[in-house]
């Protein structure tokens, strides 16, 4: 989960690969009780700042969920890569 401050939002890939937000509260919790699907913003008019900010997440999720770091400690519906034991 990454959070951006100029989006004011934390992002996330779930494990079936939808990339995934939620609002940031102010004292910079997630609301995870509010999320949405990046694929349903086709309607939001991002500036190009926000549109790179959204790329640079997503490529750093990606990087993540593919060599299997972070995610720790979060509940499972936000965990986006398996754990071997």
């Amino acid at each position: 989960m990454i959070q951006s401050e100029l989006l004011g939002r934390h992002f996330w890939i779930e494990k079936s690969g939808d990339f995934v937000s939620c609002p940031t509260w102010e004292n910079g919790t997630p609301d995870t009780d509010n999320i949405d699907y990046l694929e349903e913003w086709c309607g939001d008019d991002l500036t190009i700042l926000e549109f790179n900010e959204i790329i640079r997440i997503y490529q750093r999720l990606s990087n993540r969920r593919n060599t299997g770091i972070g995610g720790w400690n979060l509940p499972e519906r936000f965990m986006n890569f398996i754990c071997a034991d």
